[in-house]
């Protein structure tokens, strides 16, 4: 039987990576984007903005099998507090019913590790309690808690919790992207100290696990990281000694956020266990392709997204 996949927010830094690996799969691949992108070979594109149009006429005419529901607010800066949230909350819930009332068998939704309550230890599907304190952590644990529903009506539903996607793409506005934009250019990157550890994944390696959560029967929610903690400061320590202008970092001279949790870790047994996923980037690998994307977009003129728009096979392995 086909497989016919439909991935909102395909133009996005999650999307452009997970497209070309649904295709190698042998899906069917529909996107939906607001502006229409580049044109990518084995991708049928619909400009449809989620937002404003109604999923009940769209979806029963794109008859999608499967649907990986990547689209909302991501703005850094302003999405966890946006008003926005509600509307894709909205909009999300009326999606998933109109992919179930078309027919649809396979539905992943993706959220994030901000849903879980704040521990000094990693964070569990099944073990740690889901206590988000933003409007977008409420949002999304909301949507989970729906797919649940649908999931025991009959549908087979995933939530894939995201933790910190790094690689090219990202927005330079995040780690590590801000202190390689800052070194490459030759500017001092004056950080915080940097103590909080996080649990950072290459966009590649998270693009092939959540393609890998699509066309498996595994449900419930999963964590999408690499189960390793990395603090800020040895990130940004890291990146200075690839790009070799380590005397242009300073750490420390920023106040740190008190706001910051000390520690956000996943705890990746049921990604590595149940489905058979394995990253295939150590951090520093990551971080030595992810400065090649990016000094390779300065050399042309362009940005890193463009770049991504009109080739995607920049994405690959150094």
């Amino acid at each position: 039987m086909s497989k016919r996949i439909l991935v909102t927010g395909g133009s996005g830094f999650v999307g452009q990576a997970c497209l070309p690996r649904l295709i190698d799969r042998g899906f069917e691949v529909h996107a939906i984007s607001r502006h229409r992108p580049e044109e990518i070979p084995g991708v049928t594109w619909h400009s449809v903005d989620i937002l404003q149009h109604s999923p009940f006429d769209w979806v029963s005419e794109i008859a999608p099998t499967h649907l990986l529901h990547l689209a909302w607010c991501t703005q850094p800066g302003t999405y966890a507090t946006s008003p926005d949230n509600m509307d894709w909350l909205d909009s999300t819930l009326r999606l998933f019913r109109a992919f179930q009332q078309s027919g649809g068998q396979r539905l992943i939704g993706t959220g994030s590790c901000i849903e879980y309550q704040r521990s000094d230890q990693a964070c569990h599907e099944a073990s740690t309690p889901t206590r988000p304190t933003t409007l977008y952590g409420k949002a999304k644990l909301t949507a989970a808690q729906y797919l649940d529903a649908l999931c025991q009506q009959g549908l087979s539903t995933a939530w894939a919790r995201l933790f910190f996607l790094y690689g090219p793409g990202a927005s330079e506005r995040r780690m590590p992207g801000v202190v390689i934009r800052a070194l490459h250019a030759g500017e001092v990157a004056r950080c915080s100290a940097g103590t909080q550890a996080c649990d950072f994944l290459h966009i590649d390696d998270a693009a092939e696990a959540l393609v890998q959560l699509v066309d498996s029967s595994l449900t419930g929610p999963i964590n999408i990281c690499s189960g390793q903690p990395t603090t800020i400061r040895e990130m940004a320590i890291e990146v200075a000694r690839l790009i070799g202008r380590p005397e242009l970092l300073q750490l420390g001279v920023l106040p740190t956020n008190p706001s910051d949790p000390s520690l956000i870790l996943g705890d990746s047994s049921r990604l590595r266990d149940e489905l058979g996923w394995q990253p295939a980037y150590s951090l520093h690998e990551g971080l030595r392709q992810t400065i090649a994307a990016h000094v390779a977009c300065i050399s042309n003129g362009i940005s890193r997204t463009e770049t991504l728009r009109l080739n995607p096979e920049a994405r690959g392995a150094a």
